[in-house]
Formats: C-alpha cells, structure tokens, sequence
C-alpha cells in the first residue's frame, strides 16, 4: 500500500511544496475580494524556494487595487485529500 503524501506544516511551506493542479486562494487584505491563483502560474513567476507565507504582500487585488494578500495555500499541501 502506497505512503499518503507527508503533510508540511504551514509556517515552512515553500513554493516547491505546493501540488501541481491544484489552487492557492489569495484574499484582499482591504476589501475581502478571493481569487484563486493555480500552482502552476505561481511556480512561473516566483522562485521554488520562497516561503510561501511571504507571498502576500507581492500580489495586488484586481477588485480595488490593494496590494497585498492573505494566502492560504492548504488545498495545494495536500489539507484537504
């Protein structure tokens, strides 16, 4: 039987941890807008080995213009199966 995947805690995630199809939500720090960004485009623009809890502050929110985020990056860990 196949060992499920090793859980990585949140606070030393880094960008070469996050699951290939799957999304990291990323919600407005001002107005509360959510978006999704998937793995695949954060793994093109931001090198594997940034701590992914350090990410929010270099997105900006295309509802009000806002920069900086909130990141949650479990259903790309592996959290939620």
């Amino acid at each position: 039987m196949p060992e499920p995947p090793r859980m990585i805690p949140l606070y030393v995630a880094r960008v070469a941890d996050l699951r290939i199809g799957q999304l990291v939500a990323l919600r407005c720090r001002r107005c509360g807008h959510v978006a999704e960004l998937a793995v695949a485009r954060l793994r093109q623009k931001v090198r594997r080995d940034a701590f992914v809890r350090h990410l929010g502050a270099q997105f900006r929110c295309t509802a009000c213009g806002h920069k900086g985020a909130e990141i949650d990056p479990r259903r790309a860990l592996g959290y939620y199966g």
